[in-house]
């Protein structure tokens, strides 16, 4: 089971900033997951929240940024003075960090479909190896847009998430991608109380199966032995290290 650092190591530094993602990097993470909108000028850039208020003291919607705008905002000085001046990243910027063997996690939050492929295609062209390597994955809540990404690029691998066990369908098709489930795994809240045989069969169907946000190292041992591929965790050096 593979460590992933949530939005970076984002317990010590501030989430989807460079500075969260090259720590992770260098705590000896196996992977990084982050976050990406769209800017007004169509530019992937890495947040969670759709306005900037939560980190910095500047309260716009990204959306309604260019990224020239966007980029003279503080987005680290609210988790440490230490990080003052740190930017919201592009997704450009942080591919370019990702080591050989590592994998990076990408959540689309709710952008328009179009605007979305329109956005990706030069920076998939550009980095088509991580594709092909399997060291890119993208995620969403958002089913229309992992059905549009599979659609424009069907080499990626897609990954559901869910926080309630309804977006699951009740019957798991004996392989994925499928029609009744066209992705290739699902990311579950750690809050959920998953049946025993909704893993089985997900796992009999080769589905790939995170867990987010875990940050209780104790429960290390029950999420690898239900079969999970990837740990979700704001704290990865509390993970890393410990046996497997």
């Amino acid at each position: 089971m593979l460590i992933i650092a949530h939005r970076g190591a984002s317990g010590v530094a501030p989430e989807n900033t460079l500075a969260a993602v090259r720590r992770a990097w260098a705590l000896g993470a196996d992977g990084v997951e982050i976050d990406i909108r769209l800017t007004r000028d169509g530019v992937p850039v890495c947040s969670h929240d759709a306005r900037t208020g939560r980190l910095s003291d500047v309260d716009s919607a990204i959306a309604e940024l260019t990224l020239e705008e966007l980029k003279r905002i503080d987005v680290g000085d609210w988790k440490d003075p230490a990080y003052a001046g740190e930017p919201i990243p592009t997704l450009e910027e942080i591919l370019a960090t990702v080591p050989p063997r590592k994998t990076l996690l990408i959540e689309v939050k709710d952008v328009p479909a179009h605007d979305l492929v329109r956005a990706l295609n030069p920076i998939l062209t550009r980095h088509r190896k991580f594709i092909a390597e399997r060291q890119v994955y993208f995620m969403s809540f958002f089913p229309d847009l992992l059905w549009s990404l599979q659609g424009h690029f069907p080499d990626l691998t897609l990954l559901l998430l869910a926080e309630k066990l309804n977006r699951v369908p009740p019957k798991i098709p004996p392989q994925v991608p499928s029609d009744a489930l066209p992705v290739h795994g699902i990311g579950f809240s750690h809050q959920l109380d998953i049946p025993a045989p909704t893993l089985d069969a997900l796992a009999r169907a080769g589905a790939i199966l995170a867990v987010w946000t875990e940050n209780d190292p104790t429960r290390r041992d029950f999420w690898e032995k239900a079969g999970f591929d990837f740990l979700i965790t704001d704290w990865p050096e509390r993970f890393i290290g410990q046996p497997s």
